[in-house]
């Protein structure tokens, strides 16, 4: 007994080790653990609960789809629009230009010519043809009609103002050839008034048919350039010269 090592350390005695161990560790211990167990069970959850995601692949397919019906919806469109106005057809019957051509010169002339032995009427019914006509005819070719009748009004408009200048110079007095003298013309001016008022009368008309046949201008061009080769009783030419202010229509 007396060579036991009394120098060696006693081991710790496990029953009095744990005994000192804080009752709240414990505890502690196991609401971590149960913790752990219920945040695991909730991402266990949250990850099964999620939506499916629907594959690239398949968004891709639909825009696919998506864009092939436009682009077919597009060159339907594209071929419809062709159709009308490819391949302009021959007309039939005369070329508005022929229609309006007798009208324009004597509209225009001075008012030493005379009345015209046109109507606004006339003029009216011509304008409502060419309309008439436009509907029955494709997109191409509706220009014509529409060009046409546009000229026909301007004309109508230039013919009534022509005749209500021809009106002042028959209320001075002054002859007009086709217009029946007035009886009620004024009396109470000199002849050398009488001539003044004659010649701002001429020079108001010409001011204004100046105005019309500048209008008339880019539209005849027009209207030649759509008849050109439209019409089977002859083709309309360019010919509206610089030099000489006559508009030639189509020719037969």
């Amino acid at each position: 007994m007396i060579f036991d090592d009394v120098s060696e350390p006693s081991r710790p005695d496990p029953d009095r080790g744990s005994s000192r161990r804080r009752p709240g560790d414990a505890r502690q211990r196991n609401s971590s653990r149960r913790r752990r167990r219920r945040s695991s069970s909730f991402e266990d959850a949250a990850r099964f609960d999620e939506p499916l995601r629907e594959s690239p692949d398949r968004n891709t397919s639909a825009w696919l789809w998506v864009l092939a019906l436009l682009a077919l919806v597009a060159l339907g469109f594209g071929a419809f629009l062709h159709h009308q106005r490819s391949a302009p057809a021959p007309l039939a019957g005369e070329a508005p230009s022929n229609q309006l051509m007798p009208f324009i010169d004597p509209i225009l002339a001075p008012l030493e010519t005379g009345t015209t032995g046109y109507s606004a009427e006339t003029l009216s019914g011509l304008q409502s043809q060419f309309r008439i006509e436009g509907d029955k005819v494709n997109l191409d070719s509706r220009d014509i009609y529409s060009t046409a009748a546009t000229i026909a009004q301007i004309l109508g408009e230039a013919l009534q103002d022509r005749t209500r200048h021809m009106e002042r110079l028959v209320k001075l007095g002054a002859p007009v050839e086709g217009i029946a003298p007035d009886s009620a013309a004024r009396t109470d001016v000199s002849e050398t008034q009488r001539k003044h008022l004659e010649l701002a009368v001429g020079i108001s008309w010409q001011r204004n048919s100046g105005t019309y046949r500048n209008r008339l201008e880019e539209l005849w061009y027009r209207l030649l350039r759509l008849e050109q080769g439209r019409f089977r009783a002859g083709s309309a030419p360019l010919s509206m010269l610089p030099e000489n202010p006559t508009m030639t229509p189509a020719n037969e």
